[in-house]
């Protein structure tokens, strides 16, 4: 496994036992901010940007997979001075991210908590349902005019970082071409929970939404998870937890008990 040794940054607040958080494709650290501001009373919560989101490093020169993002992550948490297992707390893109630090680093994380992982059964599956998202997403990712409309949608306004949302497009024109072309099929496309959960012995809890993909919900509750594994749904949709950060707290202090 190659090192992957840049430096990601870190948003760290509060005090106690660490609960790590890593947001999904196009987002940043500021995805978790209204959740982390009721975690960080008891925790001490550190939200990091991936490798070529938000304000991290955005290198040309790699693929974006799993394994360059799991190493800046793990180099990150190292130069941070994080010596205790900790929670690792993943959405989207960031679930399987997680899924892997775990599987890497079993000693490293004491309860893993996956928020709407993607769900697919293959890669071709996913490409398929990704592709088959509405006109909009297929003109953003998948056409041949989509340089171009990247372009004209960076000279839009953005939100101050200060009162923007969550879920916000300020972030999603932060991750440039490499990172967003190669984080979608390099890491996303290339998931698998239903295997990597049965690598770990990890106490992990996936949360989905109903609301969220058909693919995902049909393909979660066809599965056989192993023990460790918690599954529970909600009524909500993709960004649920962004949106209901109360929810999304009690969810998280329930798994660590």
């Amino acid at each position: 496994m190659t090192n992957v040794n840049y430096k990601l940054h870190t948003e760290v607040s509060g005090a106690g036992t660490p609960i790590v958080m890593v947001h999904g494709y196009l987002a940043s650290s500021h995805y978790y901010s209204d959740i982390a501001k009721r975690l960080e009373k008891t925790h001490q919560v550190i939200r990091v940007d991936l490798l070529g989101h938000g304000k991290s490093p955005k290198p040309h020169n790699i693929p974006y997979d799993h394994n360059d993002q799991v190493q800046a992550l793990h180099y990150t948490l190292e130069q941070l001075g994080v010596k205790q297992p900790f929670a690792l707390v993943g959405h989207s893109m960031g679930a399987l991210i997680a899924l892997r630090y775990a599987n890497i680093y079993p000693e490293r994380v004491s309860r893993l908590v996956l928020f709407n992982p993607p769900m697919f059964s293959s890669p071709e599956e996913a490409e398929r349902d990704i592709a088959a998202t509405g006109p909009g997403y297929r003109l953003l990712m998948f056409s041949k005019a989509q340089r171009t409309v990247w372009r004209a949608l960076k000279t839009l306004p953005r939100n101050p970082s200060k009162t923007r949302h969550p879920v916000s497009l300020t972030d999603v024109l932060r991750v440039n071409r490499h990172a967003r072309t190669g984080s979608l099929r390099n890491l996303v496309m290339q998931g698998n929970v239903f295997k990597e959960v049965h690598e770990i012995t990890t106490p992990t809890l996936i949360v989905m939404g109903q609301k969220d993909r058909v693919t995902y919900l049909k393909n979660a509750l066809n599965a056989q998870f192993p023990p460790h594994v918690t599954l529970k749904i909600n009524q909500h949709g993709h960004n649920g937890m962004a949106y209901h950060p109360k929810l999304a707290e009690s969810y998280i202090r329930e798994h660590l008990g």
